[in-house]
């Protein structure tokens, strides 16, 4: 019998002890380590990008990307005895803007703080070391303009796209030949003293012309329109001529007389002149935007940039 069989065994009945439920964990620390994944990868980027391009690239990129324009509201109008003009040693220069922030951080991650600021100069300070280029190169010039005993024609002043050279004529000398782009011997001579000193600093500069109001008797062979523009260039060819670099020269400009220093006497001896602009980084730099460099758009991203130069050594 099936009885007889299950005497002496004992039946054990095991109970599944009841688990409790956790409620479903939540997603936060991925959110969170997906930040600090992105953080560490733009901090690598950063300083891949710090180690593989030179200062004066670091420099270039900066200026591009938060330069001012020299088109932003800011015309360049002629100088006037009402403006900035110096007819002496003296200097306006404009106020210092901005100024210096700084933080403090653990000292393990100092030598790294360190190198980024030896290989990285800020905009402000890279704008008031070019500033201080230029009163420099302002004072030197003034210097030969003494020599020359020629303060009366030539006059300088400080604007937001850089330094602003004015070379005219007056009761006493003039620049060029009556109607012609032949220089006289003076000013020949003071332009070949002054070329080589823009050489000193890496600053761009803009030549144009201005004349005054008189008219040729056939304006459609030969107008102030050509004479500003041939005037121009060979106050370009004689500061070449006295040293000065081929490169310095980024744009040659004819205004004819549409910019008279003296519009009330539109035939006065002051409006025919020669303007030397000496360019800021910034104001170089927007140029190249607006026209493109070398025919391509100056705004080209950073990283494709340096990947090129990498590429290409």
């Amino acid at each position: 019998m099936r009885s007889g069989k299950n005497k002496g065994h004992t039946t054990i009945i095991k109970r599944a002890a009841r688990r409790e439920h956790h409620a479903p964990h939540g997603g936060a620390w991925k959110v969170a380590f997906a930040d600090f994944t992105l953080a560490m990868m733009a901090l690598f980027m950063v300083l891949w990008i710090m180690s593989s391009v030179s200062e004066e690239e670091r420099k270039e990129v900066v200026a591009k990307l938060t330069g001012e324009s020299i088109f932003d509201g800011v015309a360049i109008s002629p100088l006037s005895s009402k403006g900035a003009a110096l007819n002496g040693p003296n200097l306006i220069v404009p106020g210092k803007q901005g100024g210096e922030t700084g933080t403090q951080t653990d000292p393990a991650d100092m030598e790294i703080i360190d190198k980024l600021a030896k290989s990285q100069e800020s905009l402000a300070d890279v704008n008031e070391r070019s500033k201080q280029e230029m009163v420099e190169l302002a004072r030197v010039i003034m210097e030969i303009t003494r020599a020359f005993d020629a303060q009366s024609n030539l006059q300088m002043e400080m604007v937001p796209q850089g330094l602003r050279i004015l070379v005219q004529d007056d009761k006493k000398r003039e620049m060029f030949q009556r109607s012609s782009a032949m220089l006289t011997p003076f000013f020949q001579s003071l332009l070949t003293q002054i070329a080589p000193v823009f050489n000193k600093i890496d600053n761009k500069i803009i030549i144009t012309g201005h004349t005054d109001s008189s008219l040729y008797r056939d304006q459609t062979r030969y107008n102030n329109w050509n004479l500003s523009g041939d005037r121009a260039l060979a106050a370009r060819v004689a500061l070449e001529q006295g040293g000065m670099r081929q490169d310095k020269v980024i744009q040659v400009n004819a205004m004819a007389d549409k910019m008279l220093l003296t519009p009330d006497q539109p035939l006065g001896t002051s409006n025919r002149r020669i303007e030397i602009l000496v360019l800021t980084h910034a104001a170089a730099d927007t140029l190249y935007q607006f026209f493109g460099n070398h025919g391509e758009k100056a705004l080209a991203p950073a990283i494709k940039e340096i990947e090129n130069r990498q590429a290409h050594p």
